[in-house]
């Protein structure tokens, strides 16, 4: 059996694929990441790497940073419902409510996963990749390149 590798995050919002992806593609584009895009069983996938070798390493090795820090990435995405419970609890002390549980139910959200080579406090590399992503998760997706 093929072990797992890379580091996974999670993300749930209203944001379709269709805004997200081509936004993704051209932030990947900028700095000369080529991009991959497969569909399999209701789930849109982007792969991203920089060049043949970093690819071929991919394959024999899985996620995982070059000598220069840099590594494949990769997306998946789909449509789904969201069902479950938000614990809400005290941060530093900075609340003025008592912890409690909210319930979700959403019936037409985006599920991404974003996968890096390693993690984002191990790899300046993954964290500008992560930040890159959540920017444009959040609407600001115009501003920033990675570099």
């Amino acid at each position: 059996m093929a072990e797992w590798t890379g580091v996974m995050y999670g993300f749930y919002l209203n944001k379709s694929i269709a805004e997200v992806f081509p936004l993704w593609m051209e932030k990947t584009t900028h700095i000369n990441y080529k991009v991959q895009r497969d569909f399999f069983q209701d789930t849109d996938f982007l792969f991203c790497y920089k060049n043949d070798e970093m690819n071929y390493n991919h394959l024999e090795y899985g996620y995982n940073l070059d000598l220069n820090g840099e590594g494949c990435l990769g997306i998946e995405a789909k449509r789904t419902k969201l069902n479950g419970i938000a614990t809400l609890f005290e941060f530093e002390n900075d609340s003025d409510f008592e912890p409690y549980d909210i319930n979700l139910h959403l019936d037409d959200v985006f599920y991404y996963v974003l996968v890096l080579p390693d993690l984002i406090e191990n790899s300046s590399f993954c964290k500008k990749v992560h930040e890159m992503f959540v920017n444009i998760l959040n609407g600001k997706g115009h501003e920033e390149q990675l570099g």
